[in-house]
């Protein structure tokens, strides 16, 4: 019975999510988080018929869509990067990249392991790259909180509230995961009702923060763009002063 009550009322709080977005224009601002809620949307709605139709396929199907939950949530992180670091187009650049490489490299991790029979069974394998995968985003959940403060960036209640529940979603699973690796099937039961609870705190936290859409998120012209469409008038009044000035001065001109 809990879990059902947890199962639709993440599915409604989605639902809200995706339909706040579309009133509030967010969707072409955020597209991956968007994406990504949509896709953890249709996968819970699937698993639960899943769930009664084929118990047999749950286990494989649940972890295939974890992993692919996982890479969309990373490009999350990249669409943070983005939309924080927009004023700073070569750092972001760099942090994309680095980012990139790390995930890229831990994935490759997991198949070098698989590929020598270290890792037993398909889930074994989901589970690893799951957590490995997911101890990168931590980082760069933590990487992206100092240099938010270090550097002062502004940030609206839209990024900051999406930041703050995918890194509560990113250290809850590090934490389930682990203890599911150590404990194993004395800790499956709790990790059933634990993992969906965390996830609907962190649905309450997006619902809150991406009710309304902030001037933050806006695609604000940069200081070029500005000064670009500002440059006419400002020849125009550099040529008016220069005439005050030789008006101003009659010997400057032959000097």
């Amino acid at each position: 019975m809990l879990t059902h009550i947890i199962l639709w009322g993440g599915v409604l709080l989605e639902f809200l999510l995706l339909w706040r977005g579309f009133r509030g224009k967010l969707l072409r601002q955020l597209p991956f988080f968007y994406a990504y809620v949509s896709f953890v949307l249709l996968e819970s709605l699937s698993l639960h018929s899943l769930y009664w139709s084929a118990p047999q396929e749950y286990a494989r199907a649940y972890w295939i869509g974890q992993v692919t939950a996982l890479l969309l949530g990373s490009l999350v992180l990249f669409e943070i990067y983005r939309v924080a670091l927009r004023q700073y187009p070569g750092t972001a650049r760099v942090a994309r990249n680095l980012l990139l490489l790390v995930f890229a490299l831990a994935f490759a991790k997991v198949l070098v392991n698989y590929s020598y029979g270290s890792v037993l069974g398909p889930a074994k394998t989901y589970e690893e790259l799951e957590r490995n995968l997911r101890v990168v985003q931590a980082f760069a959940v933590l990487a992206i909180i100092i240099v938010f403060v270090v550097y002062n960036i502004p940030r609206g209640r839209n990024l900051k509230g999406i930041l703050a529940g995918y890194g509560l979603f990113v250290a809850s699973r590090i934490v389930q995961l682990s203890l599911l690796s150590q404990l194993g099937s004395s800790f499956e039961r709790v990790f059933l009702y634990l993992e969906p609870f965390v996830y609907l705190i962190v649905l309450c936290i997006w619902t809150a923060a991406l009710w309304s859409p902030v001037a933050e998120l806006s695609q604000s012209p940069s200081p070029l763009e500005i000064a670009d469409a500002d440059h006419p008038a400002l020849v125009s009044r550099t040529q008016q002063d220069l005439q005050n000035i030789q008006l101003g001065l009659p010997g400057a001109a032959r000097r």
